[in-house]
């Protein structure tokens, strides 16, 4: 008697199975929405591994749109005074499984103090991280508070804004300073000093920005599109001003960073001197040696 081909369907998970004439089950995977939209299984533990050590920003983080939510993280769940790098990703809501196609754009951050208005330094842009649905920017609230950060987005064919909730600063360790201002050309520019947390006794690659407050002060301060070269002088106050041979200036990179090396000889308080000079060597700002522009870091 021959033998009767069938085929049994099993709904778990997303898998089907055939069998063939001698009743052997054989699978066959059947794509989802979730496959088309969301990552693959090693881009997601590649994702993980990138996250890792990250925060999600309360206040910011979790904001929902359809069938998505928007993850934000930075180093700490409250963003702090000076430089805070920002890291976006977006979520299928049910799945828990990563958008690929996704973009973020014009961050705009505010302080309503009551009587008056005013934005921050941010960066002029998100930067993908390693091909993965991942954004990197960076913002650098000036004082501690209350603050909103708005950003607009696109999620496949779905566009919007998110206006955020209301997310708090936190003030760093009162004797450091890791933002400072000058006047040029009656402009006001921002000095922020990156990854400030990083630095460490020996030679260290100094990394900064230089942001240009306009005429409205509640927009965003972008990175200046003025060249300059920031010569750097650490002293240890409590130490006689002693100072490290080693140094090297600040100047502009391809991505609109200033770097430099700094050689921070021992532990305790630093005084970082600047002197910011243009682009054809004349001084705007601050002076060589004991200048009274700087920043002051602990280590």
């Amino acid at each position: 008697m021959k033998k009767t081909k069938w085929i049994s369907v099993i709904f778990w998970g997303l898998l089907f199975s055939a069998c063939n004439s001698s009743d052997e089950a054989v699978p066959i995977n059947i794509p989802s929405e979730d496959d088309d939209v969301c990552c693959s299984q090693d881009d997601e533990k590649n994702i993980s591994q990138i996250l890792a050590g990250f925060k999600e920003v309360t206040g910011l983080s979790r904001q929902s749109t359809g069938d998505y939510t928007v993850k934000v993280y930075a180093r700490t769940s409250n963003l702090q005074v000076g430089h805070n790098d920002l890291y976006f990703t977006v979520e299928k809501t049910e799945s828990g499984r990563h958008v690929k196609d996704f973009t973020v754009s014009d961050l705009s951050p505010l302080m309503d103090m009551g009587t008056m208005k005013h934005s921050t330094p941010i960066a002029n842009k998100f930067d993908q991280i390693e091909n993965y649905p991942i954004y990197h920017t960076w913002v650098a609230p000036l004082m501690a508070g209350e603050w909103t950060l708005s950003f607009n987005y696109r999620i496949k064919d779905l566009t919007g804004t998110f206006t955020g909730g209301t997310i708090t600063i936190d003030a760093i360790p009162s004797e450091q300073v890791w933002i400072k201002s000058f006047k040029w050309n009656d402009v006001t520019y921002f000095l922020t000093l990156a990854h400030p947390q990083d630095l460490k006794t020996g030679v260290n690659t100094l990394s900064a920005y230089i942001s240009k407050k306009g005429d409205d002060g509640t927009l965003p301060y972008l990175p200046a599109s003025e060249t300059f070269t920031i010569d750097i002088y650490p002293t240890m106050p409590d130490m006689g001003n002693h100072t490290s041979p080693n140094n090297e200036p600040l100047t502009r990179k391809e991505d609109g960073s200033y770097q430099g090396l700094l050689n921070l000889t021992m532990t305790g308080v630093w005084d970082i001197h600047l002197n910011v000079k243009d682009a054809t060597g004349n001084t705007v700002a601050g002076g060589e040696e004991l200048s009274d522009l700087y920043w002051t870091i602990s280590i």
